[in-house]
């Protein structure tokens, strides 16, 4: 036990000295005019350091809760502009799709180096998967909730990819946290390449069906790819700039692998069996523990 703590410590300690040198390499960065440049965010890096002069605890509930309320903000942004016609009420699912995962991640910066910090942050997909299990199973009866997240209007729905997706994001927080690339890129395998194949295929998929999957085609597969390597590379070059992993060239070429492998999976016959959000994580998972060493 005495061990298992030195090395929570340690890796505490650890944490604690990447976001100090992030926010040190920010602020000369700022200085110098190249933050843009550099790619670093400088409204989180500044609510960032701001809560560092708060105790760990603190610090790590206020992070899930203003992440909370950003979420709930974005959602419903893509809600009012379905409402006004911008998009499609199925198009802004799928929107929601790719971007809530991503936005979740983006805000782990703000918690602290507490080795319980990542449980704060698990916390807040797990209550939104206890929120859609309640609804889904009629414990709670919110019918703009299954208007907003179901495909054909059944609470039923919620149960299956919704509450799964959930269920993705807090396991990716939980087990990987922010130190490791395997669950970034899982988590955008699952938002991004999932995400664009639907939307992709939707708009150009007629006429080139998979051979082993007709209902699957080969420009959403293609726009799963591309999707969700830009996305994935796009959060790993993100946590890079804070210092919280080491991304060169190879993290990419192992990304490229990773998306090409999910995209496949993805367009497997396989849905009657395993939801895509949990068949595409898993894979990207098992992949990633290979060959991000």
């Amino acid at each position: 036990m005495r061990a298992m703590r030195s090395v929570d410590r340690a890796r505490a300690h650890a944490e604690d000295a990447s976001v100090s040198r992030a926010c040190g390499a920010t602020a000369r960065v700022a200085r110098g005019g190249m933050c843009a440049a550099r790619g670093v965010p400088e409204a989180i890096d500044g609510v960032a350091r701001a809560a560092s002069a708060l105790d760990a605890p603190t610090r790590d509930a206020c992070a899930a809760a203003l992440t909370t309320v950003g979420a709930f903000v974005w959602v419903k942004a893509f809600d009012a502009l379905a409402k006004r016609g911008v998009f499609s009420s199925a198009l802004s699912r799928k929107l929601v799709h790719i971007t809530s995962g991503t936005f979740y991640a983006a805000t782990w910066p703000l918690f602290s180096a507490s080795v319980d910090a990542r449980w704060f942050a698990a916390f807040i997909p797990l209550a939104q998967g206890a929120r859609l299990f309640a609804i889904g199973s009629g414990l709670i009866d919110n019918a703009n909730a299954v208007k907003a997240v179901s495909r054909e209007g059944g609470r039923e729905e919620l149960l299956k990819g919704p509450l799964y997706y959930t269920v993705v994001l807090a396991a990716c927080a939980g087990a990987y946290w922010r130190t490791s690339p395997v669950g970034l890129v899982a988590l955008t395998m699952m938002c991004g390449g999932d995400g664009f194949a639907d939307i992709i295929g939707r708009r150009f998929g007629s006429g080139n069906p998979l051979p082993w999957n007709a209902q699957k085609s080969f420009a959403g597969s293609i726009g799963f790819i591309v999707g969700g390597f830009v996305v994935a590379s796009g959060l790993l070059a993100y946590f890079d700039a804070f210092g919280f992993i080491d991304v060169v060239g190879a993290t990419y070429v192992s990304t490229a692998v990773i998306a090409c492998a999910c995209a496949l999976v993805e367009s497997l016959p396989l849905t009657d069996f395993v939801d895509d959000n949990f068949s595409v994580a898993l894979t990207a998972i098992a992949l990633g523990t290979l060959l991000y060493v």
